[in-house]
Parts: C-alpha cells; sequence; structure tokens
C-alpha cells in the first residue's frame, strides 16, 4: 500500500510538472501571435496611409487640372479708358483683336422724325477695323459697346438698324479689313458720355477695358 501512495505521487509530481512545461511551451507562440498582428496592423495602416496620399496627390493634380483648364483669357493689351473724338481704341478679347476709330459724335433731338424716350439720341461715326487672323462679323465685334452718361451705371447698345438714314454696319471684316459706319443710340442728357465696352465683359476678364470721353459741347 504505501508502496502504491509513493507511485501516485510521483505520477501527481510528473502531472504537475508536464503541465508547467506546456504552459512555457505555449507563451512564445502566444507572444508570436501577437508579433504578428502588430506587424500585420502595422501593414494595413502603412497601405491605408499610402492609398490616403495617392488619393489626396490625385485630387490635387485633379484640381490643378482644373484651374488651368479654367484659367479663361488672359487680355495682353492695356485698358484705355480716357480716349477722346479722333482717337483709336486697340480691343483684345477671347474672340479676337481689332480696333475702333471715334471719328465723330452728334447728339441729336430728333432722328428720322422720331423722338427719344429718353434726352435724345446720339450718332457716332466709327471705323471698325479687323486686325485678328480669321473673319469677324461686324456685329460681333460691336456687340457689347454701349453708351453712358453715368459710367456707375450700365448704357444704352446700338439702334442702327432701326433708322434707315443710319449707314448701320454688317457683313464680315476679313483680317487687316476696316468699314466705316455709324452707332445710334439713346441717351440722357449730361457733361459727358462715354462710349466703350460694356463693363460686363470687361469686368469678366473676356476683354480689356476701352472707353471714350465724349464731352457733351464736342458732340453738338
Amino acid at each position: 500500500m504505501k508502496k502504491m501512495l509513493q507511485i501516485l505521487a510521483v505520477l501527481f509530481i510528473s502531472t504537475l510538472l508536464l503541465g508547467a512545461c506546456s504552459s512555457d511551451d505555449s507563451e512564445p507562440s502566444e507572444e508570436i501571435d501577437n508579433g504578428t498582428t502588430e506587424a500585420n496592423d502595422d501593414e494595413t495602416n502603412e497601405s491605408a496611409e499610402t492609398e490616403e496620399d495617392n488619393t489626396e496627390e490625385k485630387n490635387t493634380e485633379e484640381d490643378t487640372d482644373n484651374d488651368s483648364n479654367s484659367g479663361g483669357f488672359n487680355t495682353g493689351t492695356e485698358d484705355q479708358e480716357d480716349l477722346s473724338i479722333g482717337d483709336t481704341g486697340k480691343f483684345d478679347s477671347d474672340l479676337t483683336t481689332y480696333e475702333i476709330t471715334l471719328d465723330e459724335a452728334q447728339v441729336l433731338d430728333e432722328l428720322d422724325g422720331n423722338t427719344s424716350q429718353l434726352d435724345a439720341y446720339i450718332l457716332l461715326d466709327i471705323t471698325v477695323k479687323n486686325t485678328g487672323d480669321d473673319a469677324q462679323s461686324v456685329q460681333d465685334l460691336l456687340y457689347g459697346l454701349e453708351v453712358t452718361d453715368n459710367l456707375e451705371m450700365t448704357g444704352y447698345q446700338n439702334y442702327a438698324e432701326s433708322f434707315d438714314s443710319v449707314e448701320e454696319m454688317t457683313g464680315e471684316l476679313a483680317p487687316g479689313e476696316e468699314v466705316s459706319g455709324q452707332f445710334v443710340t439713346e441717351i440722357y442728357e449730361g457733361e459727358n458720355y462715354y462710349f466703350r465696352l460694356r463693363t460686363g465683359i470687361a469686368g469678366s476678364g473676356s476683354s480689356n477695358q476701352v472707353t471714350w470721353v465724349i464731352p457733351a459741347e464736342e458732340a453738338e
């Protein structure tokens, strides 16, 4: 019986020792797993960061391209905002380049038997020259031109087609070609009149600004 107890005691101790060894052997494995997990997490984070960087770089490139594409037209000609009768204004627009000379200006109480719904008419004799590389419609070159008595207010555009006695300009101008004719519109009475490109066009960057100042006494 005593011998049997000794055997059981030995077996019990052996079992305890084997259990301890087994526990020790499993710990390194857990550390390795943790290391592997951390490594995988690092790789995942690095991959996410790389993808985010690539996305930001792509977005930046797209923004740059969009800015470049939407940069619009930049005129290379300075504004001319104090021209007089007889002066030639040079226009540099997103359509073409051209010149207009204001030859004469006259304020009229009536025209072709009609009186103005404002205070008077102003009749301008002008010469238009196409200095661009392509043929252009005269009406396109005249588009946006107006006369006003107040630079802070919009003016009135060309009504030449409405009057039989006014020499309207139509057709196309070849490169280097010019044509003379008349521009007429209604005005309020003022000390000065301003023949100019509408500010909405010049202000948008589609053209430089050109303005003639016409004193009332020079247009009587």
